[in-house]
């Protein structure tokens, strides 16, 4: 078995950090509690140099600078830090990806280190931060920098990002009222559906998940607010729109077109006690193109929070995550407060918890308005985009929506 001598590699990235250029490319992903406790001070002071003059350093000019940044340090600690100054040796790789392998394999035995740390602070009942050491873990079985380098350099040139803003959403509506105002989304994009209860919320959902898979996209729902059998019914209504009558009295035709074309590309979870970090999980596992969360704000996130508005808030932080990281079109579904009652215009601040914050990770925030309970009324809803990044449309369009198939006109 092969022996691991972390001095000498904590030594080979010190002298490589004489050099500014290779410092200033990793000063991103370098900390100084990523060195063995005797390396740290030689780290302090090469940082210091680095964002003091902005140029290279030689072995003897660190020396000096290390003696007087730390005047009060005893002889015989100083005497073992400048010896291991003089053992440095000064060079870069040659070729940025050397340069980036080295770095990264740097961090990972970084990571391992403060993974088995949490590990042992489980094992020992000291956290019960389960959460966050599967984090650590996935970020480290991801080949991630995670926690320093979340950036990536676009090197799109202006004809592709000419030509990606001329073309179509990833996501086109099919619901041509919306589609006039709004062409669609893309992936990446987070949305938050929120209307009262029993206002038809979750119709729209299963509307709008109909309309991606009508398209060919894999679509995803996990819900903890309606049995999942029913939603999924309502959903074959949408695709086909038709009656559940109509459905019971022609399963000859329906139940293949269902098999065919409808169940290889709609996933229904129910979803209970579900957390954040599993529908990632999933996420990453089953790559679907659209997931729809109904509702988010019920479901679970590892973590301690002192107040609930910073959990909630951070439960759509990790949606917008979620929909970043795996390149998906990300639906949340939300209730709206009392304020929303009875009312044709409904903006975000009707959302319940609309002032933790949530709002901010959204994309577009459509709500769904509802008077009145005439028979004429019943069939009337108001769809009200109250934000809209995509194109900065704002306004309410108003719809009919058969609610038997599960449809909106």
């Amino acid at each position: 078995m092969t022996s691991y001598d972390s001095t000498s590699i904590d030594k080979q990235i010190l002298g490589f950090c004489l050099s500014n250029d290779f410092f200033s490319r990793s000063m991103n992903v370098l900390g100084r509690d990523m060195f063995q406790r005797e390396m740290r001070d030689i780290f302090d002071t090469l940082t210091y140099h680095h964002t003091t003059y902005n140029n290279d350093i030689t072995v003897g000019e660190l020396a000096v600078l290390f003696n007087d940044k730390y005047p009060a340090m005893p002889d015989s600690a100083r005497n073992g830090v400048q010896e291991l100054i003089h053992q440095l040796n000064a060079g870069t790789p040659d070729n940025v990806e050397l340069h980036m392998e080295l770095v990264n394999n740097f961090w990972l035995r970084d990571r391992a280190r403060i993974i088995g740390e949490k590990a042992i602070e489980i094992f020992t009942g000291e956290s019960e931060e389960f959460g966050e050491l599967k984090r650590m873990i996935e970020s480290v079985e991801d080949g991630r920098i995670s926690d320093k380098t979340t950036y990536e350099v676009e090197n799109s040139s202006l004809d592709e990002l000419l030509d990606e803003q001329s073309g179509e959403s990833d996501f086109p509506f099919e619901f041509d009222l919306i589609a006039e105002e709004i062409q669609g989304l893309d992936r990446g994009n987070l949305g938050i559906i929120f209307a009262r209860p029993e206002v038809g919320k979750t119709t729209f959902c299963c509307f709008l998940a109909a309309s991606y898979v009508r398209a060919g996209n894999k679509v995803v729902y996990f819900s903890n607010e309606e049995p999942a059998k029913k939603i999924k019914l309502r959903l074959i209504q949408s695709y086909f729109e038709v009656t559940r009558e109509e459905l019971n009295n022609n399963r000859d035709k329906y139940v293949p077109l269902y098999e065919e074309k409808v169940a290889p590309y709609f996933t229904i979870m129910s979803s209970v006690g579900t957390s954040v970090e599993e529908i990632n999980e999933y996420a990453k596992l089953n790559k679907p193109d659209v997931m729809f969360c109904d509702q988010l704000d019920k479901f679970r996130i590892s973590g301690e929070y002192n107040r609930g508005d910073e959990k909630l808030k951070e439960i759509y932080v990790n949606g917008r995550e979620i929909a970043k990281r795996n390149n998906l079109l990300f639906w949340a579904v939300s209730q709206a407060s009392n304020d929303a009652h009875d009312r044709q215009f409904i903006d975000y601040a009707m959302m319940d918890n609309s002032k933790t914050g949530k709002a901010g990770e959204a994309d577009i925030i459509i709500g769904i308005g509802k008077t009145g309970s005439s028979e004429i009324e019943n069939t009337v809803r108001h769809i009200c985009i109250s934000k809209n990044k995509i194109n900065g449309w704002h306004g309410m369009i108003n719809a009919q929506i058969d609610i038997a198939k599960g449809v909106y006109y």
